[in-house]
This record gives C-alpha cells, structure tokens and sequence, in this order.
C-alpha cells in the first residue's frame, strides 16, 4: 500500500535511516573451499542424534559442509536417517562416551560446575588436528518436544565452553543461548522433473542431486517458528513453478558469458595492455546476489549499427574487442536480461538460446535471407498471397488493465507472433497465447541500436511471410519508443536479398496508441503533471539523445513540470546539469522536489520523493537500496502539490521566495527528513486484474 504518512526510518537529523535493532543479520553461508584456500573449512557440528540432528546434517551438507555428529550411546541410538548418512559416508560419528575425560579443560570455572557432555567436549575439541579448528556447533538434543530433552544447565555449560574457544553456538529453544539461528527454508528444483531436494526418509539417494541454486528463507525472529514455515509455504505457492530453473538458466548463461574461464586458449590478457583480464574485469559481476543501490541500466558507448552492406568483420567489430571488454558485454547483457525477461521465457531457454542471445546477431545464428527462385520448381518459398501486417503497440505503463481494447485484442487474438521490448513487463506477456511466438529485444546496454534493427528486420521478414506481428512497445509508442524510425522502415523496408523485389508492397503499418507512463506514473502517486497553483504546463524530455549522446537539459521554469524519461542510471549528470552554478536565472533551485518513480502500476511500484540536492543520496541509502527499473524523474512544484492538505499556492507570489521554499518543502517532507519512500499498489488495483 502506499503511505499516507512520511516513513519513520529516516525521521531523524541527517535524514539517514534510523537502524531498530531486534532481527538478524540474514547471510548465505557456504562452507565450500574458496579456490585461493589450500584449508579445508572447519567441519559442522552437531549434538544430538535424534530427527532434528537429521534435519540440521541435511542442511549442512547442502551446504557443502562436512558434518560430524556428536552422539551418545552408540550410532545404534541415533535416528534412521542419521545410521543411513553414516554408513554411507556422508556424514561422521563421534560417541561422546568415549571422549570422556578430565584434563586438558580450557575454562576457568572449576571442573565440578561442567557437566559430563561439557567435559568431553572439551576433550574431544582439545585433542583434534591443529589444522581444525571448531567453528561452529548446533545442540539439537534441547528440543522443547523430546522425552530426554538436555537441561537447561548442560546447555549452559556447553554453550560457555563453546565461547571459550571462539565457537559460535545454536541451542534449540533455547534463544538466549544462540549466536545463529535456522530460517526456514525452500530449494527450488532446477528442473521440474525432479523430485523436490526435501524428499523424506527413505528416499536418501545422492546429496544436491536434484535441488536448483535459488532458496528462499524466512524467519520471524523467534516470534512464531510455526508461523514462519506457514509463510514459506505461502510464499512458495504464489511463485512460478519453473522458478528454479530460471534461476539455473541464468547461471548457465553467466558461466557462458564468462568467455574467458570457458575457453583455455583466449588470450589472457587485453588487446592493449598487459594488464591480465581478471584484473580488467576487476571480478565485478552484475548478477551477483546484492541489494545495493547499482543498476544495470549503466550508460555505455554504443556500439556500431550493422547494415545489410556491412562485411561481417565490420559488423561485429571483433577485431576491436577484447577478450576483457566482451566478457564485461556480456556480463551487463546477462544483468538485462535477468532483470527484465519474463521468468517463463528465462526458464525455457536453451543453451543455444543462451549463446544466440550473448552473440553478436548475424555471427553464428543470423538471420536468413528469402532467396531468389531458382527454377519453377524452386524449393524456395513463393510470395504470400496476402501479405501480413505489422501493429505498432503500445502496451502501457505495465498494468495489463490499462491496455487499450486494442491492444488487449491484439495480442490475445490476432497476433501470429509478438516482438516485444525489454519493459514490456512479464504480466503484459503472459496475456499472449503460448502458441504465439514471442521475441524480446536484445536492447543491452551498447546494443540498443543494434537490437532495434535487428527487430526491424524481423518485423518484416514475419509480415512477408503473411503473419500479424505485433511490435509491442511500453507506454505509448511516440514518447521516446523509436516509433518514426520504425514507421519510415516498414513504409519502404531495404532489400534483403534480390528476391524481395518480388513481394508486394506491406500494407500501412497500424499503430495503436498506448496510456504513455509520461503521464500514468505520476498519477499512480498522486502527482499531477499540471495543476492550477502549482504547475500550468509540463515538458517531457531525457538526457541521452541518439547514439548515447548527451542532451542538454530544459531551464527552469518556476510554473512548469519536468518528466524525465531514460534519466535514472544518469541520475548523478542529469542533477549537476540542473543545478549548474544556482546562479543563473535557468538553474533550478537546489531545493526543489523531485520524485523517481519505478514500475509504476506494478504491485512493487515505488516512488522515492526529496530534493534535487538530495536525491542522490537518497537513492544510494539503504532504505532505497536496488534500483527497480524502469524508472522516470518528475521535477518541479507539482510534486508536492496533492500531499497532505495540498500545496497549490506556490505560484501565487509569482516568484521564487528562496526562504518560503525551503520553508514549504520542510513541510511537505518533514522536519529533518530529506528524502521519503512510498511503495506499492493500492489494494483497490485488485479489482481490476485479468484473469488469464
């Protein structure tokens, strides 16, 4: 929902987040050797024999953890499980009844207050290899439900010896005697084909056989152990199904993109330096598992448009690219295509989906050309005899409620195959039939021109061929969507091959407007592009014109709205070009309002409110954290107009009043809060989904 109060978080003097202690510090933990390391990580131990010690083993080794369990009375006493993973070497047995012993005692506190478990622990510890050293140790055996449950003052006296020796510690239901705790958790499978990696007893085959890498994990802070597993479960069923194979997909594809640990024979070190690649790429992934506030929407120089009389080494440009800069390419395409492709379409993709995806267009995998007939009875396809169409669409900010009838109709009836854009977003495509064939742009970052004539191209090679081809575009085509561009080439198309002369003419391309999120964005927050005391007029421009090439910025204008579209991942340039020196009549006020606003209409749509002079603070905080693209900026006095009690007599002055303005963004943000945070959509929205 969205908030209809400032956030607390950043209440405070500075505007920063106010930390509120009580939860934990959720991390992934892999005990698999680094490959700098000669060491074996410490081993995982657990106290205990019964099925939660089971249960713990499991989640360890799919951790690449070696497990030792601690038990007593013999592996005859231990659960079934437990006998099955000992016996066939998954996991080691230690009975503490034979690590008894009373020297080598490493507390201060007398003998008399540690227990028999406690000192042969102790002993056990004391006498392993110098090259082990004990980490980290789980007591399962203090389980609330058990008949011989451990007491409170054995745990004590083991939890105390644990600290003596650096070790970090999780008793069961004992939370006050924890340094970790377990989150409930879910694998995904990489392949829906196989069994779920949480299968029970007795189906104990192979380890990390058919589990994907995604896993997700909840805890309530020991609020509700119960409620938590309710909630995974909840959580679980709203996700697609394939999910994990997505996942898996796109770590296939990171490892193809990673050329250079691929292939032995590449050369190892750049085209011009001697500097190694490693130290080029720096080890900087995009995909890596992060919340910090980076994009992958990252302004790049482009990279040269191929055309039809290009030879081949020039229209890949190999010869200029290293081994270095294409990993890095390849690197951000894989970022791109993990944050925008439809997690369907992600798990579907083959390994030969993954290569053409990463290459250049017309290296391995081009698209063919219609040859000429060589004879009557050619095996080469004959000119249709009724052309296709091409239907230029725009598909809206991203709610598929606020498709037009047309749109609507268009791609869930008449499409025979739909070329998407990137930001079309997944619940838009979900609407195509799956029969229907659809293509999402490979719009990288450096690849935009590129993959805008690869379109093109395909867009009319499918309409020669009679098919309806939906080009479906976000928002409305004719704001910043190439829309000129691609009606001037499908109104006289460039010959592909001699044959072509043969195809008639493709009927007039047909557009259909779209709610443009120009407009649609702001109004998701209550934000009015015009309003009477506040704004009369509203100008829609971006930074980075054709080619990448830096635009100048409009003047200010004390009664006009600035929407910036394209602006976002140049958010630090775009600020300086506004402000400038705050001493000419057309640099803006350093004070005044902006809001960025990302996926608007979805459900995690967000707008991140403040100040030109701090919004780029704001949006590398930690209360912002990740960046959610697409987004767009919103300048000026109409920002704050409808919050609260409305601020709609900023233009009645006629002029800028420095200290009033200050005095009235103090009030609409609050006192001491630079920057605030709203997100999500209205619950109200719900009434107006699709269903497919």
């Amino acid at each position: 929902m969205i908030s209809p109060s400032p956030s607390p978080s950043n209440l405070v003097t500075g505007g920063f987040p106010t930390p509120h202690p009580g939860v934990s510090l959720l991390l992934s933990f892999s005990f698999s050797k680094p490959s700098c390391l000669n060491s074996q990580p410490a081993p995982f131990y657990i106290l205990g024999s019964g099925p939660l010690a089971a249960q713990r083993a499991f989640a360890a080794l799919e951790a690449d953890a070696s497990v030792v369990i601690l038990g007593k009375g013999g592996l005859e006493n231990a659960c079934e499980e437990l006998r099955w993973r000992v016996n066939h070497r998954q996991v080691d047995w230690v009975d503490l009844d034979n690590a008894m012993g009373y020297h080598n005692i490493t507390l201060d506190a007398p003998k008399s207050d540690m227990d028999d478990d406690a000192l042969a622990l102790d002993n056990y510890f004391s006498n392993l290899p110098s090259s082990v050293i004990p980490k980290f140790l789980c007591i399962t055996d203090t389980l609330l439900s058990t008949a011989t449950r451990r007491s409170r003052a054995s745990a004590i006296s083991i939890y105390t010896l644990c600290h003596a020796r650096n070790m970090s510690v999780n008793t069961t239901d004992y939370s006050d005697l924890c340094d970790f705790s377990f989150a409930t958790t879910y694998r995904f499978p990489d392949s829906l084909a196989s069994p779920s990696s949480h299968s029970t007893f007795p189906s104990f085959t192979q380890v990390n056989t058919s589990g994907g890498a995604l896993q997700i994990a909840v805890t309530t802070n020991g609020q509700g152990c119960r409620l938590a597993s309710r909630i995974k479960r909840e959580i679980v069923t709203r996700l697609p199904r394939n999910l994990g194979q997505a996942v898996g997909n796109v770590g296939r594809m990171r490892a193809i993109a990673k050329e250079r640990d691929q292939n032995p024979n590449l050369a190892q070190t750049s085209s011009s330096t001697n500097i190694s690649v490693a130290e080029e790429l720096g080890e900087i992934d995009p995909c890596v598992d992060t919340e910090t506030a980076s994009t992958p929407n990252l302004p790049v120089p482009q990279r040269p448009s191929r055309t039809h009389s290009s030879t081949k080494a020039d229209s890949l440009d190999i010869g200029n690219e290293s081994v270095a800069e294409r990993t890095r390419r390849r690197m951000k395409w894989v970022a791109q295509i993990s944050e925008y492709w439809p997690f369907e379409k992600l798990a579907a993709m083959t390994e030969r989906d993954m290569k053409r995806y990463l290459e250049d267009e017309c290296n391995k995998f081009p698209i063919p050309p219609v040859l000429p007939p060589t004879s009557i009875h050619s095996i080469f396809p004959s000119p249709p005899a009724k052309p296709g169409q091409i239907l230029l669409i725009g598909s809206g900010p991203g709610h598929p409620s606020l498709l037009t009838v047309a749109a609507h109709r268009a791609l869930t009836e008449l499409a025979d195959i739909v070329l998407a854009d990137k930001l079309v977003p997944a619940a838009v495509l979900e609407l195509i039939p799956s029969k229907v064939e659809v293509v999402i742009a490979r719009k990288f970052p450096g690849n935009a021109d590129r993959a805008q004539q690869e379109m093109m191209e395909r867009a009319v090679k499918e309409a020669r061929k009679g098919k309806c081809v939906v080009r479906l575009k976000q928002g409305d085509p004719a704001i910043y969507g190439r829309f000129g561009e691609e009606m001037l080439y499908f109104r006289n198309p460039p010959p592909f091959s001699p044959s072509t002369a043969d195809f008639p003419p493709l009927p007039p391309t047909l557009v259909i407007p779209g709610v443009s999120s120009a407009l649609a964005a702001p109004t998701m927050f209550d934000i009015p592009c015009t309003q009477r005391g506040a704004s009369t007029s509203f100008l829609i421009t971006t930074p980075v014109g054709k080619g990448g090439k830096a635009l100048e910025m409009p003047k200010y204008e004390r009664a006009r709205t600035v929407v910036i579209l394209m602006g976002v991942a140049r958010l630090g340039s775009v600020v300086k070009a506004l402000i400038a020196s705050g001493k000419d009549d057309g640099d803006y006020p350093s004070h005044l309002p902006i809001a960025i606003i990302e996926r608007a209409s979805m459900p995690d749509q967000r707008v991140v409110e403040s100040t030109l002079e701090d919004i780029e603070c704001a949006m590398e905080s930690a209360e912002v954290g990740a960046q959610r693209p697409p987004g767009m900026m919103v300048v000026g006095w109409s920002v704050p107009a409808l919050w609260g009690d409305g601020n709609v007599n900023v233009l009645d002055g006629g002029s800028d009043d420095t200290a009033e303005d200050i005095e009235r963004v103090r009030n609409w943000l609050g006192n001491g809060v630079r920057w605030r945070v709203r997100e999500g959509l209205a619950p109200a929205w719900d009434m107006f989904n699709i269903n497919i």
